[in-house]
């Protein structure tokens, strides 16, 4: 029964894994990589920040930045 059980997991993560497609983009702060759905139309020509550089950056507020 275990094993039926984790066979069962296993095939849902590998299904789930296969709808989640993703593209890279490079954070323009440090450099890091940023992974975006890959249904967005982000495009490496964006301003994009990865979430530690946002907050360093902006602090809580990103639109007005609360520094």
């Amino acid at each position: 029964m275990k094993k039926i059980i984790c066979f069962l997991l296993v095939a849902c993560a590998c299904i789930a894994m296969a709808g989640c497609k993703t593209k890279i983009v490079h954070c323009d702060n440090c450099n890091k990589e940023v992974v975006i759905k890959e249904s967005s139309n982000m495009e490496e020509s964006w301003i994009i920040y990865c979430d530690a550089c946002n907050e360093e950056l902006f602090g809580d507020d990103p639109l007005l930045g609360g520094n």
